[in-house]
């Protein structure tokens, strides 16, 4: 939960190191933010799916920012040949993910869910049926039109042969 990384604790992975010192800190992050959580919403944390969504989709991105910088390392002191193409994509990889986690992060505490479930309670009572009005439906006259599929006959006329199967 607290904790401060001293350099050079990630200087063996190069130009990837920073991507590493990010994951840190922002586990650290998260671990308050559930925290943080926990104590906002109480009992009723269980009831805020888009919220502990949110917590669960910063902590895969991490992983995965961890294991794309891991995985270029290990490529790296094993002499593969790809090594530089796979520090490369690592790195463009982690470039979005931070954005990502960024983003994550920010709609934590700022965010539409109670507008949303608001709203979703109202579809669901049937206030927004108003929107049906003039959709095409699924059966109708088009449908008439269309012609029954040539299926093999069995002896029994009114079912058709299994298609496949001998």
């Amino acid at each position: 939960w607290l904790g401060w990384s001293l350099p050079p604790r990630y200087s063996g992975f190069g130009a990837l190191a920073g991507h590493l010192r990010f994951v840190e800190r922002n586990s650290r992050k998260l671990a308050r933010e559930i925290f943080h959580g926990m104590i906002v919403h109480r009992a009723k944390l269980q009831n805020k799916q888009a919220f502990l969504f949110r917590l669960v989709d910063v902590a895969n991105e991490l992983f995965a920012m961890a294991s794309s910088v891991s995985r270029a390392r290990a490529l790296a002191e094993d002499g593969h040949p790809d090594a530089a193409k796979a520090a490369e994509l690592a790195d463009l990889f982690c470039r979005g993910s931070r954005r990502t986690v960024k983003r994550l992060f920010h709609e934590l505490w700022h965010n539409d869910d109670v507008l949303k479930y608001e709203v979703a309670r109202r579809v669901l009572d049937g206030d927004h049926v108003w929107l049906e009005e003039g959709i095409v439906e699924l059966t109708g006259a088009w449908e008439a039109d269309r012609p029954e599929p040539n299926l093999p006959v069995t002896a029994d006329s009114s079912r058709p042969a299994p298609v496949g199967r001998d």
